[in-house]
């Protein structure tokens, strides 16, 4: 059975690591280490003491199945950088507040962000 099939929850992590290196290459090294021993990396991760960084949220939502999106990720979806989108969008008081917020790392549930980015707003 392909990787992607056995552990579909840490391909999906890896989906909304896009645009933030330094974890794609930390969770990257931890597929390394436990897809050959047969473990999924997401539920080896999440049997580790809490650390309460930008990685270990996403995994906790994906294996629980909140459809998510990353500032990365929200920012294409709003046509801007993510730059932008942080300081531009996110920042509105009336935008959806996060679920996860650490710096520029933020996440919030797909479905509110869509919402947000297709309801009329002033400015």
């Amino acid at each position: 059975m392909p990787e992607e099939q056995a552990f579909p929850q840490d391909f999906k992590v890896l989906e909304h690591l896009r645009g933030y290196p330094e974890e794609l290459r930390r969770y990257s090294n931890l597929l390394k280490q436990t897809h050959p021993r047969g473990q999924s990396a997401v539920e080896f991760l999440l049997k580790r003491p809490a650390s309460g960084d930008f990685v270990e949220a996403v995994c906790r939502l994906v294996q629980d199945g909140v459809e998510i999106v990353s500032a990365v990720e929200a920012a294409d979806l709003a046509g801007v950088s993510p730059r932008a989108f942080l300081d531009e969008v996110a920042s509105r008081p009336d935008f959806p507040a996060p679920l996860f917020r650490q710096d520029h790392r933020a996440l919030w549930r797909r479905a509110e962000v869509d919402a947000y980015l297709h309801a009329p707003h002033n400015g």
